[in-house]
């Protein structure tokens, strides 16, 4: 682990030229702790000369990377910048649902999104294990607004829809098309329903303009 670290140390201060790394450790309630044995976490920070952000490069307690980011603070509680968070890539149980296996060692980048002043804004991604795009949210001010699209894990549209300030507005096409509402204010005030066949028949209408 140690040397692990210290490989972490260098390659983070050369490819961004920062004047001092640091490790700080976090605590199960993600607060900066002095005592490593209470830390089941740990971030590599270091500040870019002449920028007024931390570099954040987190990572579990067994060395494996749980985000990148950056703080406006050195509490980190002010997220500023661009977010890359990891999962761990999980299998089909014999029981039928996913899960770690013993020993897994891969992650995957399962979500990339944008902070400003400690607050969501613009684009969020989430992913699929295999990279596939499973969402797009757009933040305004840590509220969802602008359009919202979800997609299967074979990247056909599922669900495309609208928020204004958190709340669902106008139509949303969800069940890849099948049923369609229409809100007001996060509110169903209609909804309409399409058999298989007749979106397929629609399909096969707008192939041929």
């Amino acid at each position: 682990m140690k040397k692990i670290l210290v490989l972490l140390v260098l390659l983070l201060s050369a490819g961004l030229g920062m004047a001092q790394v640091k490790t700080v450790y976090f605590n199960m309630d993600d607060e900066v702790v002095t005592d490593s044995t209470e830390a089941i976490s740990y971030a590599l920070v270091g500040r870019v000369t002449g920028d007024s952000v931390y570099t954040v490069k987190k990572f579990d307690a067994d060395g494996y990377m749980m985000m990148t980011g950056a703080y406006k603070d050195d509490a980190f509680k002010v997220p500023h910048g661009d977010f890359v968070y990891y999962d761990w890539v999980e299998v089909l149980s014999p029981l039928g649902n996913y899960v770690v296996p013993q020993g897994g060692k891969e992650r995957f980048i399962n979500v990339r999104g944008t902070f400003r002043e400690g607050l969501r804004e613009g684009r969020w991604i989430t992913y699929y294990q295999n990279g596939s795009i499973k969402d797009v949210i757009n933040y305004r001010r840590n509220q969802m607004h602008g359009e919202y699209r979800n997609f299967d894990y074979k990247g056909n549209l599922e669900t495309q829809g609208n928020f204004v300030d958190n709340k669902k507005d106008g139509t949303w096409i969800t069940k890849g098309g099948r049923v369609i509402y229409q809100f007001k204010d996060d509110k169903v005030v209609s909804t309409t329903k399409k058999s298989k066949k007749q979106l397929e028949a629609e399909r096969a209408a707008a192939a041929k303009k």
